[in-house]
Order: C-alpha cells, then structure tokens, then sequence
C-alpha cells in the first residue's frame, strides 16, 4: 500500500536543541577525523557504553530519529534488524482496525495469551494480553525521547514476563538540574491523492533549584491526513464484484483514513540529598483513527492513486492512556538502590463496520442470497480494551565499574486488570434471514430456525447479535530476579 504511495515531506521547521551540555545518556568525544558519539544504554538495567552491552541492541537517540524522519513504531521498526511489525487492519484478526498491530522480535510470536515482546515505557511495562479481538497494543509516539532501546532475543530475566523475544524500551529525558534545554520540531507534509500531514511540538527543561530540583515538561501533536474514499456502490443481485455506475462510484466521504495523535509529558527530579533522589512524573497521549486504511481493490486504482472502500460505516478507534510513575534512586555505597512505583490506565475504544461481514458469514451458510448489503442496512461491531495495571519494582544493582564481577538483583510485583468487551448490533439482518429461509427453506439445511442459529444474544430482533461485556482477565505476579556478569 505504501509503496505505491508517493508520499512527500517537506521539513517546514527543522529540529532545534538548545542545550546547555550534551543531551542526558550520551557523551561525546572529539577526535582528529571528527566527532565520535559515544552512546550510554540501560539495557542490562545499569547505565553501560553501547559497545560494551552483551547482548544483541540497536540505540536510537532523538537525534538519530529525527536525521532518520522516525515518527512512529511502524518507522522505528522498518530500521531494526531482526524486528517484524505489521499492521493488522487487512488481517481477519485486525477488524479493519489500523491501530491492531503485531509485533515480534525474531520470530518470537503468539496471537493469544501474553505478549512476546515487551514494550516500555521508562521502567514500566504497556504491553496488553490478547484476550479479544479487540486487544491492541499501544505505541507512545516518538518526541520528545532520550532514546528508544530494540533489544533482541529473551529478555526475561531483567524484563519479565512477555519479553521471550525482547523488548522496546522508549525513555524520555530526565529533568537537569542545573542550566536548561529545549526541544522542538515542526513539520508539514503532503500525500498524493490525499490530504495533507503536519506536526508540531515543544519541550522544555531546567533546574527550579541549582543542583537541588529540576523540570522537564512536553507537549506535542501531529495530524496524519487521509488518502482513502469512502464511496456508494451497487450491490448486485447475482452476488458478482461490487460495481459503480458509469460515471463512477459516488464520494460519501472523502479521505477518511486520517489519524490525530497528542501528548504530554511533565517531570520533577528532587535530589533530596547527595544520595537519594526522586522523579515523579506523568505521561498522557491520545490517538484518534477517523477509518481504516483498508481499501476495496475492485473499487479502486491503485496506479491512478484513486483508493476507495465501500464499507457502509467509519472504522474508528480513540485510545487516550496515561501513566504516572514514582522512581527512587538511592546510591547505598556499594550498590545503587532503584524503587519504579508506576500506574498505567487505558481506555481503548473502536467500532469496525460488520455490514458486508456479516452477510459474507451468513451467505455461505445460504442463509442469505448475497454478500453484499442491500441499500439502508447497516452493521457494527464496538469493542474495548480498558486496562487498569498497577506495578512496583525495587532492584539493586553493583556501582564499581572497576570490578570485572557486576551484579543485578531485584523484587518485581504487579496486578494487571484488563477487560475485552465486545458488542455486534445489525438491526435489520434478522429480519432479512427470516424472510430469505421462510421463502426458500431448502437452503437453510443448520436447523429449523435460521435466526435462533443466527442469533447469539436474545432477542436478536432489536439488533443485539452479540453480547461480551465482560473478558475479562487478572494477573498477580511476583518476581524475585538477579544476574551476574563476570568479565575474564
């Protein structure tokens, strides 16, 4: 699909840092053929040289991102080796929702039960179970990064469970505590065919108190324009491809696929004393898909950059999540002393349109005699994803970098809360499956009532097909780990 997009941006503000120093987690060393950056990294939960890290890591910094034009996971993960995303709006699992996604880290992949790939934000955990059809994972939108971590094969040890085939770890700057910087990017973009994209954001940071507490605080949002038509269409009686009259299928909707994403971000870091320091912060973000990004090929074309579905409803999805997290640091004198107390609450929701789903079911069953909805029917499916999860971390890890021994050592609990509902309403189906079996009953061969069959929530002729309210799931876990590293 992308590929036979041409889709052109136009940088209309480059990026700008305005820094006191070099950005927080990496240093830079000047040498006689030019610059040399040398990236520090938390992958083994200790802050090591990339180099250095024994295991297989790619370390994207805002910088790296912003050189790269990374605007999203889909970006991030076309330039991680070894990382498979996709997704999964065309899929049968993905109910013509764009935000439906799967992701895997060398092959490592399951479309049921928990997550194989960890996604974090800071030390805190996002990834959902797939419970329903309607379990999405969420991604937080690159601005505003430290940088973002791909780290690749099992991780579980230092990141639980749902890490078998590794993790994403995207970590946003801390507060200074002395000077100030600044962020900001603007962008603008145009689609061919379609509607134009633009992005705008700012953050900011420095010390309320020299060397005592610090601030940073970020805010951002970007509109991704549409390039898909909605459009009317003849549903032929002989159960052939949709058609459109001559003068071609009239517009409904135009460029309905556009998407709108914004977020915040504030932090505090309090160094209570030369040894003990605390970072509140809070993160926020909602994303908002208008339609699906799905089109009908026989409506469509595609060399003429004319793409248009005949879905009878918008395939809309609104997912607002926000994270609050307390993080401890305490250096003990021969370790460092980490507490992460975090909170993450979601509340996804989406319709997807089940008006041709629904009759393509019920016709193979020749209940029906096409495929395709007559004019003035209509079906939908609305499904949740609320997440409620609840975590704490203390882990202790080695300081002397002397000492070819190093150390990790930690207690992990958390109590995840997450509930699928799902809900398919079509008020006329019914009606149209009774009439059609009444009249032709050698063609209903499941039973002496096309409709009980049909129906899986009572009465059915209000509409109500399917009735989920609650798939629901909870999980308590605690987690003693450690790891030794001893370099001969």
């Amino acid at each position: 699909m992308t590929g036979t997009l041409a889709r052109f941006s136009i940088a209309a503000a480059l990026v700008c840092a305005l820094t006191a120093g070099t950005a927080a987690g990496q240093t830079t060393e000047k040498g006689s053929a030019g610059g040399l950056e040398e990236v520090i990294v938390t992958a083994t939960r200790r802050a090591e040289r990339l180099q250095d890290v024994p295991i297989s890591i790619s370390a994207f910094s805002q910088e790296k991102l912003d050189e790269q034009s990374l605007r999203s996971i889909d970006d991030l993960t076309r330039l991680s080796p070894g990382v498979t995303f996709a997704r999964n709006g065309f899929s049968s699992t993905g109910n013509y929702n764009d935000e439906g996604s799967d992701i895997n880290i060398r092959g490592v992949d399951s479309a049921a039960g928990t997550s194989t790939t960890a996604i974090y934000i800071d030390d805190t955990p996002i990834q959902t179970r797939h419970v329903g059809f309607g379990s999405i994972n969420a991604f937080p939108q690159l601005f505003d990064l430290d940088r973002v971590e791909v780290l690749r094969g099992p991780q579980g040890t230092l990141f639980g469970a749902g890490a078998e085939g590794g993790a994403v770890r995207f970590i946003a700057p801390e507060p200074n505590l002395t000077g100030s910087s600044g962020y900001y990017r603007a962008e603008v973009g145009s689609t061919r065919g379609g509607d134009p994209s633009y992005e705008g954001g700012a953050a900011a940071g420095g010390a309320l108190v020299d060397g005592v507490l610090g601030f940073r605080v970020s805010a951002s949002y970007r509109r991704d324009g549409g390039w898909v038509d909605r459009v009317g269409y003849n549903a032929p009686a002989d159960n052939s491809l949709p058609s459109c009259p001559a003068t071609g299928c009239p517009t409904r909707y135009k460029a309905v696929n556009w998407q709108e994403t914004a977020t915040f971000r504030a932090a505090l870091k309090w160094k209570v004393t030369d040894t003990l320091t605390v970072s509140p912060s809070i993160y926020y973000q909602h994303l908002q898909l208008n339609d699906t990004s799905a089109y009908w090929p026989d409506l469509s074309r595609p060399d003429s950059d004319v793409y248009r579905s005949g879905n009878r409803n918008a395939n809309v999805s609104t997912d607002p999540f926000w994270i609050a997290a307390v993080k401890l640091d305490w250096d003990v004198g021969f370790a460092e002393l980490t507490s992460n107390t975090a909170y993450f609450r979601r509340d996804q929701h989406g319709v997807s349109d089940y008006s041709q789903y629904l009759r393509a079911t019920y016709a193979y069953f020749a209940w029906l005699p096409n495929t395709y909805p007559p004019p003035g029917t209509s079906g939908i499916a609305q499904f949740r994803d609320v997440q409620r999860n609840y975590y704490q971390e203390f882990r202790l890890a080695s300081t002397d970098k002397t000492s070819p021994l190093s150390w990790t050592a930690g207690l992990f609990a958390s109590h995840l809360s997450e509930n699928v509902p799902e809900f398919i309403v079509d008020p006329t189906i019914a009606s149209e499956i009774q009439t059609y079996t009444t009249a032709n009953p050698s063609s209903f061969a499941n039973g002496p009532n096309g409709v009980e069959l049909f129906c899986l929530a009572f009465p059915c002729p209000t509409g109500l097909i399917d009735n989920l309210p609650e798939q629901r799931f909870t999980d308590k876990q605690i987690a003693v780990f450690g790891e030794m590293t001893y370099k001969f």
